[in-house]
């Protein structure tokens, strides 16, 4: 995985310290439920990012296609 793909990146407005970067950076726990943060160990392709319009998964092409959780049989 390159850490630098574009299933990988998400423009923030500000720096590490202002705008939404610096509330990113602030608020971590947040950040990874939305998916503007995703640890080390995840795949950035398989996190859904949280958007306004909903939530998407990032591709390696640049693109996004809308997340759907999968439905659990009850």
């Amino acid at each position: 995985m390159d850490v630098n793909g574009p299933e990988n990146l998400i423009l923030l407005c500000g720096s590490g310290t202002t705008g939404c970067h610096g509330h990113v950076e602030s608020h971590r726990e947040e950040a990874r439920r939305a998916g503007w943060a995703v640890s080390q160990a995840d795949d950035p392709g398989l996190v859904p990012v949280t958007y306004p319009c909903g939530r998407f998964l990032l591709t390696a092409d640049g693109g996004r296609i809308p997340y759907r959780e999968k439905e659990i049989a009850a």
